[in-house]
């Protein structure tokens, strides 16, 4: 009986400090949402979104993913995609951001709360998720600048 209770009181502990960590980001979010917050980041940001092969139309979504995860960000991506914003190769560059880097500032505070390492998490999500889409975003680049050039008859093959 004492272990039941012992693992009853802490469930409920963990979930309010969930709650505590959870509720505040979704409804910061969905001020920022309303205010030109997003649009202010965008703006900033979009030098660092184009090296990674990301448009400023991707800013919305790629935020929502990353501060509120993949669940409530795919909302936003559905949204998106049906006012035909994003081409199909953007949509998956996103989604691979997205797949490595979601729900950081949730994912991180859960983490450290239970005892991890918020900081060592938080760079290597980052790095990860900046590197193999730029990584991709490159590799398609590449194979576009070869495909024209071969078909312009510059690619030099017999």
């Amino acid at each position: 009986m004492d272990a039941l209770l012992t693992s009853v009181g802490g469930a409920l502990l963990l979930s309010l400090k969930l709650a505590i960590i959870i509720i505040p980001l979704v409804v910061v979010f969905e001020l920022f949402r309303y205010l030109p917050v997003f649009r202010r980041i965008g703006t900033v940001c979009e030098p660092l979104m184009q090296g990674v092969g990301l448009s400023r139309q991707a800013s919305l979504p790629l935020f929502t993913g990353i501060f509120l995860g993949i669940a409530y960000g795919a909302g936003i991506i559905i949204q998106v995609t049906q006012e035909k914003k994003l081409p199909p190769r953007e949509l998956l560059l996103l989604a691979l951001f997205l797949a490595t880097c979601h729900a950081v500032i949730e994912d991180t505070l859960i983490f450290v709360a239970v005892g991890g390492n918020g900081w060592q998490m938080l760079g290597i999500r980052l790095f990860l998720a900046v590197g193999m889409t730029a990584m991709l975003s490159r590799f398609w680049a590449a194979r576009r600048s070869d495909s024209s050039h071969n078909q312009e008859g510059g690619g030099g093959r017999s």
